[in-house]
């Protein structure tokens, strides 16, 4: 929902153009003029709320009486008036919306011929002008109507896009490009605090058998339930990534090993007692997890080093058997585990 400070900024706006497009109008009588302010005014109605519409209106009346004030001023006030209840009518009435966009102009160009007809009684009525005025205004508004749809929809496209470079479109987690951002952040950090960091990399055991057995959608239904339970069990300050398939990881700031590894065993035990509901909720199946996990300065002394030693300690995890929690201290010293 827009605020209140933005409506009036687009009210102002569809006036002052209005306002533009009443300038270089085209005279018919003294006092007496054609012009497309309508047009902004209908997109003001079409697009905005109804502040905004009120203060397009109001812009509109008040520079036609800044240009002049006579029996035309005071016909431009009803033309406007009328033509904010006909816009609004067929906006929520007639459901084809081009159908509805012809429809309000050619009713708002009725009553704008009518009005002029009878206030001037017909002196300054010009058949080809109106005409003319006619085809304009309908192709005009027509034409404004697509550009906005198409303008608006590439702005929807680019804030999609926009939000899908950092974030993974399945599971609303961090993508890949997101995790990077995260940790070279969390590693500048480093140089001026000394603190722990562990990472933990998550992967669905046998999920290939998932896609297989009930198809790809269930298995992204899993995949979803999954990130939902990675949210649920992890701290605010943590970072959950998507880094692609079925693998996951979670980057814990200022965590020790010892804590890194309690987190994982915990979520290992979630995911193992939970149950992910596919097929419509017809269906529910386990899953399991395998977890690598190491943690800067502790099993890991090289920062640049800590993704690769958890991938391997998820390696050894699966290797080992699966549904497992392993520490890249059991890769390099398998022994004293």
């Amino acid at each position: 929902m827009q605020t209140v400070s933005t409506a009036i900024i687009k009210g102002l706006f569809g006036g002052l153009l209005a306002a533009v497009l009443m300038r270089f109008s085209i005279k018919t009588g003294t006092n007496s003029m054609i012009d497309l302010r309508i047009i902004p005014f209908m997109l003001v109605v079409l697009y905005e709320n109804w502040l905004s519409s009120l203060l397009t209106a109001a812009l509109i009346i008040f520079v036609r009486f800044m240009m002049g004030v006579s029996i035309y001023s005071f016909v431009n006030v009803i033309f406007v008036l009328v033509s904010w209840v006909i816009f609004y009518y067929c906006f929520k009435r007639i459901e084809n919306r081009w159908v509805s966009i012809v429809v309000m102009l050619t009713f708002s160009n009725i009553v704008y011929t009518v009005l002029n007809v009878i206030f001037t009684l017909g002196k300054s009525f010009n058949l080809f002008l109106i005409v003319t005025y006619w085809i304009i205004c309908i192709l005009g508004g027509v034409i404004a109507v697509y550009m906005m749809d198409y303008l608006n929809e590439t702005e929807i496209i680019f804030k999609r896009n926009n939000k899908y470079a950092f974030t993974d479109p399945l599971t609303g987690l961090n993508n890949v490009r997101s995790f990077e951002l995260a940790f070279n952040k969390a590693k500048s950090r480093l140089e001026k605090e000394n603190e722990s960091i562990s990472i933990m990399i998550v992967d669905v055991d046998h999920f290939k058998q998932v896609n297989d057995t009930y198809g790809h959608l269930e298995g992204d239904v899993v995949l979803k339930k999954l990130a939902a339970i990675l949210k649920m069990s992890q701290g605010p300050n943590d970072i959950i990534s998507r880094n692609g398939g079925e693998e996951f990881s979670v980057l814990l700031k200022d965590c020790s090993h010892e804590e890194a590894y309690e987190k994982a065993d915990a979520l290992r035990k979630i995911v193992e007692n939970s149950f992910f509901v596919i097929k419509n909720g017809t269906t529910s199946i386990h899953v399991t997890i395998s977890i690598g996990i190491t943690t800067y300065n502790d099993t890991t002394i090289e920062i640049n080093q800590l993704y690769d030693h958890a991938d391997q300690a998820l390696y050894a995890a699966k290797k080992s058997g699966r549904n497992k929690v392993c520490s890249y201290s059991q890769v390099v010293d398998p022994v004293s585990n």
